[in-house]
């Protein structure tokens, strides 16, 4: 309501914002303006034009925000909630504390359709790293272990240095903390003990639990035995935290891999999570 300061705010003169505004109002045909000396009103007209003026520039601000934002390189990293928990969001917390820190969005899925479906920079798979959509490369190898807190083995053998020798079997029947296999090739205590071929631990009680990650809870707990990702748990492992027990361990022949869609060119910004995943092994 100020001509004066509103040709400060346009860098223009006084005289040329009061020009302005008589040619709209002549343009218009009505008037905007009751002017009483220096003081300024404004008429009916003024207030409608105004209040649906006022909507507009908010509309065209709101565009002109939206585009800037969608500028922004954000990676997309798309992972199972084991990976995201276990190994993915300590990692990407020392990179959002570094100076190579940039926009990213992660995306937690238990679908394995969904990780290579989200429309993602990158994500973390588990393969056997062939893939004609994605570039796969290996992040670790895929090895399963028994694993509890150190509670548990507390009650189960006399010092921890004795828990890794021997077989599962030759321990006190314990619960096992199992969870429904959500694909074929993943795997539970049920196609573990098949395949390490200790039929006795079938005998044994196991608590179900809703995911592979829900497993891992539970164990540290002191619930039971997790069947262990040694290399995603490598940080629980040599912390404590999880301690591995008896000396059984299936390796089979998919891993944990760090792919980007083949079809799709790698950002520098994407690159560089990328480069600093790999270096965090």
């Amino acid at each position: 309501m100020n001509f004066t300061e509103a040709a400060s705010e346009l860098y223009v003169n006084q005289a040329a914002v009061s020009k302005r505004i008589q040619q709209l109002e002549s343009t218009l045909g009505v008037q905007l303006f009751f002017r009483v000396g220096r003081h300024l009103e404004l008429t009916e007209q003024g207030k409608q034009l105004r209040g649906k003026t006022a909507i507009a520039l908010d509309y065209l601000e709101t565009a002109i925000n939206d585009l800037t934002s969608s500028n922004i390189d954000t990676v997309r990293i798309s992972s199972n909630s084991a990976v995201s928990l276990f190994w993915l969001l300590p990692r990407m917390k020392i990179f959002g504390l570094s100076d190579l820190a940039c926009a990213v969005d992660l995306v937690t899925t238990d679908k394995q359709g969904e990780l290579t479906s989200t429309g993602c920079d990158l994500s973390i798979i588990y393969s056997d790293g062939k893939s004609a959509e994605w570039n796969c490369t290996l992040l670790f190898k895929e090895e399963l272990a028994p694993v509890a807190s150190p509670d548990m083995i507390s009650r189960l053998v006399t010092t921890q240095t004795d828990c890794v020798s021997g077989s599962l079997a030759d321990f006190p029947p314990t619960t096992l903390l199992n969870y429904e296999r959500a694909a074929p090739d993943w795997i539970n205590w049920g196609v573990w003990i098949e395949k390490i071929n200790i039929p006795e631990l079938l005998e044994w009680p196991t608590k179900p639990c809703m995911t592979y990650a829900h497993t891992i809870g539970r164990a540290l707990e002191g619930e039971g035995i997790a069947l262990g990702s040694l290399a995603l748990l490598d940080d629980e492992l040599k912390s404590g935290q999880l301690v591995r027990l008896g000396s059984e361990k299936l390796a089979t022949d998919r891993g944990y891999y760090l792919a980007h869609p083949s079809n799709k060119n790698v950002q520098p910004t994407t690159q560089q999570v990328f480069d600093f995943l790999l270096n965090s092994i």
